[in-house]
């Protein structure tokens, strides 16, 4: 008697609609609670990917990772690559490996409510013109509002909706989704250390200059959890400075300068003449006596008041002057000059 045997048909998945690629570093106590987040993302016909890309982690980040993946091969991938100090590596690497039609960047602190994947999704789907992509929304979640260093990160949802229009300096990495094939032919990160933290801007000019219409995507939403020590104010705002300084060789154009508020004569006038007000107030204001005041009246306590947020302001802008300053110097030291005067 012979047997019937019937060859079952290979399985074929669904094309991937979008890749969410998170840059990580160092991440294990955070990242269960944004694993969890997005094991739960709601999909409604969407096929997506997660797509982690970690910059040479030593803690435990890779073995957390690795168990997800290994929960759930069809939604999670990991690239391990080598260290380098900067998210521009790992989201290039990040966007080059994605099977999605549509690229969505979040940082590996931002815990997404359960739509947000979803609501990009919707928005592409809603605008499949290759040039359009989304700024979606973050907030801070309860525990991290009362962090003094909450200051630092606040989403300027007040910038966004007063804007004209949302150019490069809105293209913020942390939260903003774009077709893939338009970031690569038009612009990828720049990996030059020293542009950090402000790559993204410098990508999203580039984008911009192409045609990117980015627009604000309030229903795409999550809370970032970010939290940093107040030790390392310093070090932020001299690489902030340093960024700024490599940023104007870049971009050297009034947007970027009225943004960080950086003194040029092609300015023109008024704005010259408010941007040296401006910083003469600053300099007087920021001084020992001032500090000490500050210090008193609770500048260094660890809840979140406006007394902190004058007090870790002051640092962080006087750091990031000295960046700038130093950046300046070293640069006509090389015979470089400046981008802009300063």
């Amino acid at each position: 008697m012979s047997s019937l045997h019937i060859d079952a048909a290979p399985i074929t998945l669904a094309p991937i609609d979008i890749t969410a690629v998170i840059p990580t570093y160092n991440r294990q106590e955070l990242l269960p609670r944004v694993l969890a987040a997005l094991i739960n993302q709601k999909s409604e016909g969407m096929r997506h990917e997660i797509l982690f890309a970690d910059d040479g982690s030593t803690d435990n980040t890779p073995a957390v990772i690795d168990e997800v993946v290994r929960q759930y091969p069809h939604i999670f991938r990991y690239l391990r690559l080598p260290h380098t100090g900067s998210p521009a590596f790992p989201r290039n690497q990040g966007v080059r490996e994605a099977k999605g039609t549509v690229i969505l960047l979040l940082d590996d602190d931002v815990i997404p409510d359960p739509t947000l994947i979803l609501e990009h999704w919707k928005f592409h789907r809603d605008h499949p013109e290759s040039e359009a992509a989304a700024l979606g929304h973050l907030y801070l979640p309860e525990d991290v509002k009362r962090d003094p260093m909450s200051f630092l990160h606040r989403f300027r949802e007040d910038q966004i909706l007063a804007a004209d229009h949302l150019n490069y300096l809105f293209f913020w990495s942390g939260h903003v989704s774009l077709k893939r094939e338009f970031m690569l032919n038009h612009g990828m990160f720049d990996e030059t250390p020293v542009l950090h933290p402000l790559e993204d801007m410098e990508c999203g000019y580039r984008l911009w200059k192409s045609g990117l219409r980015l627009q604000y995507l309030r229903a795409a939403s999550g809370g970032h959890a970010h939290k940093m020590n107040s030790a390392s104010i310093p070090n932020l705002g001299r690489r902030l400075g340093r960024a700024q300084h490599a940023l104007g060789f870049k971009i050297p154009d009034k947007y970027m300068m009225r943004h960080f508020h950086i003194i040029s004569d092609t300015m023109g006038f008024p704005g010259y003449q408010i941007g040296q007000i401006r910083r003469a107030f600053m300099f007087s204001a920021d001084n020992p006596i001032t500090r000490a005041i500050v210090r008193l009246l609770g500048g260094e306590k660890p809840t979140r008041s406006w007394v902190t947020d004058l007090h870790h302001y002051l640092c962080f802008r006087r750091n990031t002057v000295a960046g700038y300053k130093a950046a300046v110097r070293e640069s006509k030291q090389n015979g470089v000059g400046q981008p802009v005067e300063t």
